[in-house]
This record gives structure tokens, C-alpha cells and sequence, in this order.
């Protein structure tokens, strides 16, 4: 019995430290977007030309992440199937999170601000699609080492909790006022400091995943999921040269766009549910700082440096950090909950439940001015969070284990591997913010007002529960709809 004890408690361990890359990324993007969008408005780039811009990243992880899945499912390299593409991608993180904040000296050492303001922005284009879609090979990744497993049923709720941890980590870092500690007087600057932070412990957890996740180096003989075709070799990976991954990936564009169209009928309905759920979460994750900056403080991020209505504004970033900390703590503590509710409820239930909570928080949101209220309002959107980080991730380990039954309708993607499942379900997540971007874009310009950012999230966040129960979560459900010709 003890035997048995420690051998689980060793797989979870393991699992804790094989997901540590994840809890890296999310403390990468948690911290960083909390300053980009408020840089490139100190930049000069108008509020509804920010959200243009934090659009394009997505658009190119909608257009790239099933081919990204794909190539990883027959990618053959020394080491591995995941951790090539892994490697590349965090990369190029790491190569955005240098040069971000030193865009406006580049600029000045050639006397020319274009060039600086032209490199924050394709460089935070680059972050935001490298940085999101690294979570696609490291969920196959998690899905291959507990594939059989005492961990298979309760992997993605780790999953979840070290997202929730790792926003958590992020928005403590941002929250802190580094002006006054010797590392920003040495490096001049709160966000040049703030990414130093972040670079660090990126590389950290970059190291623990890439050194703990022992894949198995498929071979000729190999067969992916028993049924790697022989027509598929040439997109195997054989090289781990950043460019030919990415040379390899763009040349599966028009398949990733057949693959997205033609997708299953379970996978269609689980998809749109996620789309209006990110939507509404990404809309409030990524403007919520500059929700608080200007409705809350009365701050302006296009004042002069040290005037009054430009240290407001940087006042209320940190205080509204301190909101998307809590909002990953409640996240974190909830996601252990979720699976033994899901037993309780059913998934439909539990789901909706988490929505509704964020939906509700929004509006409590929308008629306070008290940044202690609007901050546990906050905290409570993290029920939402967590339930999307899970839940989706969860259903589409049982469709493809069941992918004869769920899959029904699509012969084709019964041959696929669960990184180009998980592909299909990630580019909804850029396509909703895709959405977010180009909805706030227009209301900007119609209502030019912060409170838009939570009416948007609100609003979505309705639409979400409303799709949500149509998620289809057995195949008696399935059998249902069939016969009903839905």
C-alpha cells in the first residue's frame, strides 16, 4: 500500500514539474500584457489602434495551431515530438521579452521613434503568438506522459491549477512597486525591471519541462496512434532549427484551415462555447488594467511622464494587478474543486456556474467606483477561469479516446493525433481574441470609454452559458441529436 502511495505521489510530482513550463508561460503573458498594452499607448498608438494590434498575434495562432498540432503529432526529432516545437517557440519568447522593453532606446540610438515604436509592435505581435502558441505542444505533451496513467483523468485540472498559479506569480510581480529597489535604479525603469523578472524565471521553468519530460523518440516503424500514414512523412521533423519548424508550420496553413472547417459536430459545439468564454475572459484580462488606470484613479497614459494624471495612471495599474492576482488565486483554489463538482453536477452545471459568477462580477464591475469592490469582483471572475482551463481541455482527451463514437461524422480526423485536436480546440482561443480585439476596436471609437472593456466581457459571458449547455458531453447526448437531426 505504501508502494502504491509513493508511486502516485511520484507521478503527481513529476506531473507538477512536467507543467512547470505552463506555469511559466502563463506568469510570462500574466505579467507582460499587464505593461504592453499601457507601453504602447505611452508609445503614442491609439487606444483602438492597441487593440488592432493585440488582434494580430491571435490571428496568427487561428490560421497556425492546428498545423502546429499536426506537425508535432509526426515530428520525429532526438528529442521528442513536443519538445522541438516547445523549444522554438520559447525561443522567440525570449527573444521578444529582451528587446520589449529596450524599443525605445533602439529607437533613440538611431534617432529615429518610428523604429522604436515599429519594434515594440512587431515584437509584441511576436510575444503574444509565440507565448500562446507554446500551449498547444505543451498540452500534448501533458496528454502524452499521463496517457495511460493514474493521472490521465485529472491531468488538465493540474493543468489548470498551475495557469492559475503561474497568473498568479505574474500579476504579484507586476502588482509591486519596483521603482524604489536597487534593480530598477541599476537598470532605470519599473518595466525594464519587471521583464528581467520575467526573463529569469521563464528560463527557469523553460529548463524543469525540457529536462523532466522524458518523450519516447518515435521511429520509422512507429505509428501515431496506430495509423501514421506513409504519406505523411515529409512533415516530420528531423532538424530542431527554429526556421525550418516554422518554415514547416506555414506550409500547413490551408490544412489548418480545412481542419478548423470541417471539424466535428461535438467538437463545432465545445468550440463556440469556448470561443464566447475566452472572449469575455481575455477582453476582461487583457484591458482590466487600463479599466482601472483611467475609470477608476482618473489616470491618462498619454499625460506627460511625472504629471499628476500620468502617476494616477500607473497607480491604478498596480492596483488593478492586484485585482488579476486575486482573480488566479480564486482560480488556483477553485480548480482542485471543479472535478469532484463535475461528479456531483455534471459538466454542464459546473461550467455555467463558473460564467455565471464572472458575468456577475462583471456587472458589480461595471456600477462600482471602489477599488476594493471592483478588485473582489475581480478575484471572483477567477471561478470562470478555471472552469476554461480544465473543463474543454478534459472533454476532448474523452472525444479523442472515444473518437470512433464522438467523431462519427468525420472519418478523416479519426486518424488524427491529440495535438491536432488540441490544435482545433486552441484556435478558438485565438479566434476569440480576435473577436475581443476587433469588437473593442469598434466600440472604442464609438463610445471612447473604458467601461466598454466590461459591458463587452459581460455580455459574452452571457452568450457563453447559453452555449455551453449545448456542449455535448456523452454519446447518448450524441445518439440524441443524431436521430433529432441536430
Amino acid at each position: 500500500m505504501k508502494l502504491i502511495k509513493s508511486t502516485v505521489h511520484d507521478d503527481f510530482f513529476r506531473l507538477i514539474i512536467i507543467t512547470s513550463l505552463v506555469c511559466g508561460l502563463e506568469f510570462c503573458t500574466a505579467s507582460a500584457f499587464t505593461f504592453i498594452p499601457p507601453m504602447l499607448l505611452k508609445a503614442g498608438i491609439s487606444e483602438s489602434s492597441m487593440t488592432w494590434i493585440m488582434g494580430c498575434g491571435p490571428l496568427l495562432g487561428f490560421l497556425l495551431c492546428p498545423g502546429i498540432g499536426h506537425s508535432s503529432d509526426h515530428c520525429r526529432s532526438p528529442l521528442g515530438k513536443r519538445r522541438p516545437f516547445i523549444l522554438g517557440f520559447c525561443l522567440a519568447i525570449i527573444f521578444c521579452l529582451i528587446l520589449i522593453p529596450q524599443s525605445e532606446a533602439i529607437g533613440e540610438i538611431f534617432q529615429a521613434p518610428s523604429i522604436g515604436i515599429g519594434l515594440l509592435v512587431v515584437t509584441c505581435i511576436l510575444f503574444d503568438f509565440a507565448a500562446q502558441a507554446c500551449f498547444n505542444p505543451c498540452e500534448s505533451l501533458i496528454y502524452d506522459v499521463c496517457k495511460g496513467t493514474s493521472q490521465e483523468s485529472s491531468c488538465f485540472y493540474v493543468y489548470s491549477f498551475m495557469t492559475s498559479f503561474g497568473g498568479c506569480l505574474g500579476y504579484l510581480i507586476t502588482a509591486t512597486d519596483w521603482t524604489q529597489t536597487f534593480l530598477s535604479n541599476y537598470i532605470q525603469g519599473q518595466e525594464k525591471s519587471t521583464f528581467i523578472v520575467i526573463l529569469l524565471f521563464f528560463s527557469i521553468t523553460l529548463c524543469c519541462t525540457l529536462i523532466s519530460a522524458n518523450e519516447k523518440v518515435s521511429t520509422m516503424n512507429d505509428y501515431l496512434d496506430g495509423q501514421l500514414r506513409l504519406d505523411d512523412i515529409h512533415n516530420n521533423c528531423n532538424y530542431l532549427f527554429p526556421i525550418e519548424i516554422f518554415k514547416s508550420i506555414f506550409s500547413s496553413i490551408s490544412k489548418s484551415v480545412r481542419t478548423i472547417i470541417t471539424m466535428p459536430f461535438v467538437l463545432r459545439r465545445l468550440t463556440l462555447a469556448e470561443c464566447c468564454s475566452w472572449s469575455a475572459i481575455m477582453t476582461f484580462n487583457i484591458f482590466f488594467t487600463d479599466f482601472v488606470g483611467q475609470t477608476i484613479y482618473m489616470g491618462d497614459p498619454n499625460a506627460d511622464e511625472f504629471s499628476e494624471e500620468r502617476l494616477r495612471y500607473d497607480q491604478g495599474i498596480r492596483a488593478g494587478s492586484y485585482g488579476l492576482l486575486l482573480h488566479c488565486v480564486v482560480g488556483a483554489l477553485y480548480a482542485p474543486l471543479i472535478k469532484p463538482l463535475i461528479n456531483r453536477f455534471g459538466v454542464h452545471l459546473t461550467f455555467s456556474f463558473g460564467m455565471l459568477v464572472f458575468a456577475l462580477s462583471m456587472l458589480v464591475i461595471y456600477v462600482s467606483r471602489s477599488i476594493i469592490i471592483v478588485n473582489i469582483m475581480a478575484s471572483l471572475s477567477g471561478l470562470g477561469m478555471a472552469s476554461l482551463t480544465s473543463i474543454p481541455y478534459t472533454l476532448v482527451m474523452v472525444y479523442h479516446a472515444n473518437r470512433e463514437i464522438y467523431f462519427v461524422d468525420n472519418h478523416k480526423i479519426q486518424t488524427y493525433g491529440i495535438g491536432t485536436i488540441l490544435g482545433i480546440l486552441d484556435s478558438t482561443y485565438f479566434a476569440s481574441q480576435i473577436l475581443s480585439s476587433l469588437v473593442m476596436g469598434y466600440i472604442m471609437l464609438i463610445f471612447k470609454s473604458t467601461l466598454s472593456y466590461i459591458v463587452t466581457s459581460f455580455v459574452l459571458a452571457i452568450c457563453s452559458i447559453c452555449f455551453i449547455n449545448r456542449i455535448v458531453i456523452n454519446g447518448h447526448q450524441l445518439n440524441g441529436l443524431i436521430r433529432n437531426g441536430k
